[in-house]
């Protein structure tokens, strides 16, 4: 993780600093959840579109009535510019704003959106593909052209998608260098046609895309890149969805699978993603259940560093805590050389001298207060070590005040050496962390040997 990496400092101030406020790092938008990110970059501002979901926290389904729209000049800072209703497409129907990407062209913004279509024809019922267009990558967005431009009756759905099929969905759009445009899109099937320099016309006939060698099944979200002389298509395959890749010489394939980008997200059975390069640096946007009651109905937009070997291969990504910005830390117990180590299934325990990714923990207060803190798993977005019934565990945020009060523990100077920190429960300050002989507990110390246990120092792997 070479971008996760800075210098090793002082114990208590290198602590301090490193908090941050309680709006740090993954998930970047934490006001809503957010879903199916795709990002546009115009006259050096980012600007990200992203379904709302809005179900509630037992929904069984997808709720998304509008897609918001974001904007940021340094992918830090995140300003919610406004929204699009799905209603604006008259035709449509449903609260059914699903995954959509924007693009310009000679001065005009396009944005490719799903939703269901309420066309009385049979074969035209089932998820469709709509256009919208604007003078302003926020603001002025309209209907291009009264209809959808993809439905149901010109793909050949697979069967058992029935009388309502949801293949015609997740629109992604590529102008290579010669000018000419593309769409992708697809559910099961991968499907392709060239668009027409107005951007609301197909230019040919759809083809049906299959992927070489690729192990396992495509299942949606197809986004284009290019990179160097090598055209890359990034998409969700199997269920519970992984992100994966494919290479070609042309926009056109063929494809030849190359490997996987992300594993199976926690809570969320899918992925979606989008390729971000700003500022010379490359990214992958996407989506977790990282937020507080999050699940597959309410999803939260996250960002990682894209890296790229000399091959031109894509390096997995492990979702992260932290994000861009910031840096996890270990925590070393004074009076020994091991760290806190989180080992899943909610345990956290000490361990030896050995760099582990599961070492790492993303230091943030819920609260937000001076001083405070809270430790996420740099690899775990959203659980964090908490008290529960006086003894300490890593849980899945609930939302709740309890659960905040529990995560949260006022940093003070070490009992054992000033320049190192102490942890105690933020509305306990008698009960501190304490590493002794192998385990994590809550205690209050008296000892001096307590006291050493009691002692940490967060320091970049």
């Amino acid at each position: 993780m070479p971008n996760k990496l800075m210098t090793m400092l002082g114990g208590f101030v290198l602590a301090a600093s490193a908090i941050g406020s309680a709006v740090a790092g993954n998930p970047i938008i934490k006001e809503r959840f957010t879903a199916d990110p795709a990002t546009l970059v115009h006259d050096g501002v980012v600007y990200l579109y992203v379904g709302h979901d809005e179900a509630k926290e037992d929904g069984d389904f997808f709720v998304l009535r509008e897609w918001s729209i974001y904007s940021s000049e340094n992918l830090k800072d995140w300003t919610l510019e406004g929204a699009f209703p799905r209603t604006e497409f008259e035709w449509a129907k449903g609260d059914t704003a699903w995954a959509a990407q924007a693009t310009e062209r000679d001065g005009k913004f396009y944005w490719y959106v799903t939703v269901l279509n309420d066309d009385p024809a049979p074969e035209k019922q089932g998820f469709a593909i709509g256009v919208a267009v604007s003078d302003d990558p926020v603001n002025g967005w309209k209907d291009a052209i009264g209809g959808p431009l993809i439905t149901a009756d010109m793909t050949e759905s697979p069967e058992f998608m029935k009388d309502e099929p949801w293949d015609n969905i997740d629109p992604t759009v590529f102008i290579d260098d010669d000018g000419q445009a593309y769409l992708y899109w697809g559910n099961t099937h991968l499907y392709y046609a060239r668009l027409k320099d107005n951007m609301t016309e197909l230019d040919s006939e759809i083809h049906k895309v299959d992927i070489n060698n690729m192990p396992g099944t495509f299942t949606e979200a197809p986004w284009l890149h290019k990179y160097q002389d090598k055209y890359y298509l990034t998409f969700a395959m199997n269920y519970p969805e992984e992100l994966a890749y494919a290479v070609s010489d042309s926009p056109e394939g063929p494809w030849e699978y190359q490997g996987l980008i992300m594993d199976v997200l926690p809570d969320s059975g899918t992925s979606h993603q989008a390729v971000l390069e700003f500022e010379e640096q490359w990214y992958l946007v996407y989506h977790t259940a990282a937020l507080p009651t999050g699940g597959n109905y309410r999803r939260s937009v996250s960002i990682e560093h894209l890296e790229y070997n000399e091959d031109g291969s894509i390096q997995k990504i492990t979702p992260t805590a932290s994000g861009i910005h910031y840096n996890a830390k270990q925590l070393q117990a004074f009076s020994n050389k091991e760290f806190l180590t989180y080992q899943g299934d909610g345990a956290a325990v000490a361990a030896g001298e050995k760099e582990n990714y599961s070492q790492l923990w993303h230091l943030q207060s819920l609260r937000g207060e001076k001083n405070t803190v809270s430790f996420q798993p740099e690899a775990s977005p959203g659980f964090y070590l908490v008290s529960e019934n006086g003894k300490l565990t890593v849980s899945k945020h609930d939302g709740s005040d309890s659960f905040i009060a529990n995560a949260t523990f006022k940093q003070v100077e070490g009992l054992s050496n000033s320049e190192w920190s102490s942890y105690h429960l933020a509305d306990k300050p008698e009960v501190y962390l304490v590493l002794h002989e192998g385990s994590l507990k809550l205690s209050k110390p008296s000892s001096n040997e307590e006291k050493e246990a009691a002692t940490f120092r967060p320091s970049a792997p």
